[in-house]
């Protein structure tokens, strides 16, 4: 009997291996605010072990947010077209459109980020990260394109997969940044709606010679 249970437990380990990159966990979500009265920059929820934060900078900013779009999230949580963040112009002279997040990525690997966006005029942007606090930024994304469609009055979405990174894997400290959305003359409004960062969570030896010392326990009485 011990060596079935045996059996068992080596099999569902192995099973717990092999599914595990699939079990991406949210890390943390914004939809700032549920409803066309309220607008925040704090996350809808979050998964780390502080609170992650968002600054939005430069440009000049639309602290009332403008209209958002519905999403629902990669834990199947759904957020109502509420409130986004944007900009009514992205670019002013000596502080161009940024947004920084900052969490903690213990535990995690294999990061995506995602957003939907309505741009007037921006076609690209670059996405940059670090992990000391002041310390030098290393760009992962230069120029990456996107769509300006201010004028159909629809959002598009930014997905991009960050598990090839593995610096930004298990960290204390990380941050995020997008910036450099490059633009025509004149006034450029800028809005972004759900801002999503995942992670797969780090195998759990402990945790499986826990539930296996459990069930071996099990079959002794």
């Amino acid at each position: 009997m011990r060596t079935r249970n045996l059996g068992i437990i080596f099999a569902v380990c192995a099973i717990l291996s092999f599914t595990q990159p699939s079990l991406a966990t949210v890390l943390a979500v914004w939809d700032f605010g549920d409803s066309s009265a309220f607008y925040t920059e704090a996350p809808a929820y979050y998964n780390t072990v502080a609170a992650p934060t968002l600054v939005i900078a430069g440009g000049t900013k639309d602290i009332d947010g403008k209209n958002g779009v519905a999403y629902t999230d990669a834990a199947g949580i759904a957020h109502i077209a509420g409130q986004a963040g944007a900009w009514d112009d992205i670019k002013v002279s000596g502080s161009n459109a940024s947004w920084i997040v900052t969490l903690n990525t213990t535990g995690f690997h294999a990061l995506a980020i995602r957003w939907d966006y309505r741009s007037e005029k921006a076609t690209s942007f670059d996405l940059a990260y670090r992990t000391t606090v002041g310390g030098s930024w290393t760009q992962l994304k230069d120029n990456y394109a996107i769509t300006p469609n201010w004028a159909a009055g629809t959002f598009n979405s930014v997905a991009l997969d960050l598990s090839s990174f593995t610096a930004l894997n298990n960290q204390s400290y990380l941050q995020l940044r997008v910036d450099d959305l490059v633009e025509g003359p004149g006034n450029d409004k800028f809005a972004f709606d759900n801002l999503e960062i995942t992670g797969v969570p780090e195998p759990t030896t402990l945790l499986l010679l826990g539930l296996g010392a459990m069930l071996l326990k099990k079959t002794k009485h």
